[in-house]
This record gives structure tokens, C-alpha cells and sequence, in this order.
């Protein structure tokens, strides 16, 4: 058994982590891959073996969105990835830092929210707000706004937290 190599899956792993930590939402293999692709060390094999691993341990969960498996940090992940940063060198967590900000600009080009507010009449406002990654529209929601005031509120809310109305409406729409 070679340890040193042993400790490069476990390098490996906690990096799946700190990515899947520091996205705004949750990411599919090949993002994940597309995060990666500045190591020399890890290949997309690698990733799916390590992803695997951390879903089975109960660090990430799995959730399909548009026929599309995708993955997010649980709180024993978040909690565990928490301890192991204190155990990284500062100047190796600076480098990842850089890198999954990096990538992370990369993400966001292939990911897009957005809202348009059209008038109706007077004083009635239809908001659209919408998430597109890359041509697929994941949602596209049209919502009555009784005020110009109340209209550029929500489209305020949904640029800042679409992700998170997104995941909170499929869980709803999705309960049994």
C-alpha cells in the first residue's frame, strides 16, 4: 500500500469538499471536473470514485434536477471539511482559494439568472425571473407585481437568491 498516495485521495477528497462548500449552487460531476481540470493528479475517474466515497459517508448528498445528478455539501460535510482546513497549510489553502475562485468565474458563464420586468398597465408589473445553464432553462417563473416598488423588489430577491428559491420550490414541488 503506498501511504503517499493514500494521502493524495484524501488531499483529493477534502478538495471536492471545499468546492462543493464554496459553490453558490450545487454542482454536477462535470463541474466538478471543470473545478479540477487545473490538477494534473485528478481525472474525472478519480472524481467520480471520490464523490462516491463522500456520498456514501454521508459528506454530500445526491439530488437530480433536470435529469441532471447534482451534489451539495451536508452539514456533517460542511462540519468535517471545517476541522480538516485547520489541519491544511496556509499557503496550499490560499492556492486552492485562487483556483476554486478561478473556476468558479468559469461556472457562472455556463450559469446564468436573470428577470425582466414587463408592464401590464399603469400600476401592473409582470416580473420573469428565470435560471439558465448554459442553453437549458432549468426554470422560468412569471410572477404578478401590484407596484413598480414591489416588482424591482422581487426582482432584486431573485438575483440574489435564486438558487435558493430554485431548491426550496423543487423540494416543495417534488414532496410526496
Amino acid at each position: 500500500m503506498n501511504l503517499t498516495n493514500d494521502f493524495n485521495v484524501f488531499d483529493n477528497k477534502i478538495i471536492i469538499l471545499y468546492i462543493l462548500d464554496h459553490s453558490t449552487m450545487p454542482l454536477s460531476i462535470d463541474q466538478i471536473v471543470k473545478f479540477c481540470e487545473d490538477f494534473d493528479d485528478i481525472t474525472y475517474f478519480d472524481i467520480c470514485s471520490y464523490i462516491d466515497s463522500l456520498k456514501k459517508n454521508n459528506y454530500i448528498d445526491e439530488l437530480l434536477e433536470e435529469g441532471v445528478m447534482t451534489y451539495t455539501l451536508t452539514p456533517l460535510g460542511k462540519s468535517t471539511l471545517n476541522e480538516l482546513l485547520e489541519l491544511i497549510p496556509g499557503v496550499d489553502l490560499h492556492n486552492l482559494k485562487k483556483l476554486v475562485n478561478k473556476n468558479m468565474n468559469e461556472i457562472k458563464k455556463d450559469y446564468s439568472i436573470d428577470t425582466t420586468i414587463f408592464p401590464i398597465k399603469e400600476d401592473e408589473f409582470k416580473v420573469s425571473c428565470s435560471i439558465k445553464e448554459g442553453n437549458d432553462e432549468l426554470v422560468n417563473i412569471s410572477i404578478y407585481a401590484g407596484t413598480k416598488e414591489q416588482a424591482k423588489n422581487i426582482s432584486k430577491i431573485w438575483d440574489k437568491n435564486a438558487e435558493t428559491i430554485y431548491n426550496k420550490l423543487l423540494d416543495m414541488l417534488t414532496k410526496e
